[in-house]
């Protein structure tokens, strides 16, 4: 295109503009003028047009064993509690339900997970995490895998899960603040119960140089003589590594006992608790500091158990955390509903809360 001007005929302030004028019209279509010394900026519409700009809503795999029928209810409860936190954020969270049944865990992982796949919740079960973290998985996603794996995890996978242990080694520290003298480790039958015990026995014997007897419960006949015995020993506490069944019936053997307990002791409701007051608990906050602001928007539309009420606390954490970390790391620090979480070695290391039962109430101890 040719512009002519008539020099002669205008004046400056006519030629600047003739000048500008010109300078506009050999602009590319769509471009505007940038003044000297002014960095160029991309539109709007360049940016979203920009052929390495990454879509912004996360797409979260939950990789959960609804189709388990022994473990369809504890998933159900797990996917709930993701949903509670997921279901406000429908334009930011793309979710994918990942269903799986028995040992096929790793198939519904390769299936369901793709190259757009930002995170991955699951899967649940201690069979089905030692299954996916032993797999030769070509390209895993991070991952938060909800029962404890006993070792290190391959990245980019992470365990995040409401283990015993952390509370069994809350509960003997807590025993330990409040000067038990001549504490006892009164261990019940089964694989839950052994492994408080080991954990507290092993928590008490690195941090404490007074003894800790451990003694496995007799047959029902016999929990009289065995408290009459731990009396005239002078104990003054009891670490108790045992259900809930047998607790209520232990009890009220233990007057004048300070008796601290884990979760795997707290699987009845309140109402029947009437006789644990002054039992001290370690367990989730969610159950202990139930009037946390921040869990008030994710309140079950239901009533659960306490151990129902653990795995909703624990999908809750997981897309809490996913949320918290969008495409970047996870966070090393969270204050979440199972517990204080820090992150280390790939493991979610949990610090439950301490809590004393009052007459079919929880309440917490300590600020």
């Amino acid at each position: 295109m040719r512009v002519g001007l008539d020099f002669k005929a205008c004046s400056e302030a006519r030629l600047a503009v003739a000048l500008l004028a010109l300078l506009i019209s050999t602009l590319p279509v769509g471009a505007q003028p940038v003044a000297p010394g002014v960095a160029a900026v991309d539109s709007p519409r360049t940016l979203a047009q920009a052929p390495d700009s990454r879509p912004q809503t996360l797409r979260v795999v939950v990789l959960l064993p609804l189709e388990n029928a022994q473990l369809r209810r504890a998933a159900s409860v797990v996917r709930d509690g993701v949903g509670a936190v997921f279901a406000p954020r429908k334009t930011e969270i793309n979710v994918v339900e990942c269903a799986y049944g028995v040992d096929a865990v790793v198939q519904a992982y390769v299936r369901c997970v793709t190259a757009d796949t930002d995170w991955v919740i699951g899967p649940l079960g201690r069979t089905d995490v030692t299954a996916l973290a032993l797999a030769k998985l070509q390209s895993p996603k991070p991952t938060l895998m909800l029962s404890p794996l006993g070792t290190v995890p391959p990245q980019p996978l992470t365990v995040l899960a409401t283990d015993l242990e952390s509370e069994a080694e809350a509960i003997a520290q807590q025993a330990s603040d409040d000067a038990c003298r001549k504490p006892v480790l009164a261990e019940a039958a089964g694989a839950m119960a052994s492994r408080v015990s080991v954990a507290i026995t092993a928590y008490w014997r690195e941090r404490s140089v007074m003894p800790l007897p451990t003694i496995s419960l007799p047959s029902r006949d016999g929990w009289r003589r065995a408290a009459e015995k731990w009396r005239n020993d002078n104990v003054d506490c009891v670490l108790f590594a045992g259900g809930g069944a047998v607790l209520t019936e232990l009890r009220p053997y233990l007057r004048g006992m300070a008796v601290y307990v884990t979760s795997a002791s707290f699987e009845t409701a309140l109402d029947r608790t009437v006789d644990w007051t002054g039992i001290r608990i370690a367990d989730s906050p969610w159950l202990v500091d139930a009037e946390r602001a921040e869990f008030v928007p994710y309140a079950p539309s239901a009533a659960l158990s306490p151990t129902l009420s653990r795995l909703y606390a624990l999908g809750i954490d997981a897309a809490r955390l996913v949320v918290a970390a969008g495409r970047d790391p996870l966070p090393v620090s969270y204050d979440g509903a199972i517990g204080q979480l820090t992150l280390k070695d790939g493991q979610y290391r949990r610090q439950p809360v301490i809590g004393e039962f009052r007459e079919r109430a929880l309440v917490k101890v300590g600020p």
